[in-house]
């Protein structure tokens, strides 16, 4: 990295390392309106995603400049509440866009005996907090095909309670967020990864899934949100397709799933 905010393909980000305590689940599923105690002693890995984006701030990059439009995370093996992850971090790939560069930067999430439990990887854009990665190509309705699973209400308090870590004033502060042409602070594209994890959860944590997201648009702090599956889909297949539909019909988050153990 040779200024500050900027990166460039191949390098490392700094080791540090990581954990999802009780306590900090807890405050994570709250505010995401998710049962704080679904999951017993194991760790909701979609709070890893909090930790890709803290890993780059540790490397000096300016978060706030960040548009999240892809969040990848392939959990190898059940993570439990209290262990303690070696974070390993590096930037994949740099594309220069007219509208800013798309930056993939790649991590794993260790154990204490070097098994990797976690990888993930996270795509962003550096350009105006407002901007999202477009809308579906067909143009279509989001919901045609799909069925609620569940509905979310966003609000203020807990937008901020789920984006405390990050200190990101794109999520919290009204000015800001009217500075780059939006009507309100943005919530967290993570709390669409949270969601598509309850959806996979109903018998249990699973003990393994790949699962990418995709970002269509930003959705608000004070937004509704239809978490939706794909209707027809073959509920013991591995794979699995899940949309998070804001109440203005726009299509926030598409996560496709696969290789779902138990």
């Amino acid at each position: 990295m040779s200024t500050e905010g900027r990166v460039s393909q191949g390098t490392q980000l700094p080791a540090w390392e990581t954990a999802i305590s009780a306590s900090r689940q807890r405050r994570y599923l709250i505010s995401a309106e998710v049962d704080p105690d679904r999951y017993g002693n194991l760790a909701d890995v979609s709070i890893l995603g909090t930790d890709c984006f803290l890993g780059l701030r540790k490397a000096r990059v300016r978060i706030d400049r960040l548009v999240h439009l892809e969040q990848r995370i392939h959990l190898h093996g059940p993570v439990a509440i209290d262990e303690t992850l070696a974070v390993r971090g590096s930037i994949d790939s740099v594309d220069q866009t007219p509208v800013g560069d798309k930056v993939r930067a790649k991590f794993e999430f260790l154990r204490g005996d070097g098994s990797v439990a976690v990888t993930a990887e996270t795509l962003t854009l550096e350009s105006d907090p407002g901007k999202g990665s477009g809308p579906p190509d067909d143009g279509g309705d989001p919901r045609s095909g799909f069925s609620r699973l569940s509905q979310k209400l966003l609000t203020p308090t807990k937008v901020q309670a789920y984006t405390e870590e990050l200190g990101n004033r794109i999520h919290f502060d009204p000015a800001y967020a009217v500075r780059f042409g939006l009507r309100a602070p943005l919530a967290s594209g993570l709390m669409a990864v949270t969601w598509i994890i309850e959806a996979l959860s109903d018998g249990g944590m699973p003990d393994s899934f790949d699962l990418n997201a995709k970002f269509s648009a930003p959705f608000y702090w004070d937004d509704g949100i239809d978490v939706m599956a794909e209707q027809g889909a073959n509920p013991d297949a591995d794979s699995k397709r899940i949309r998070c539909v804001a109440a203005t019909g726009t299509l926030a988050c598409e996560a496709d799933v696969q290789a779902i153990g138990e």
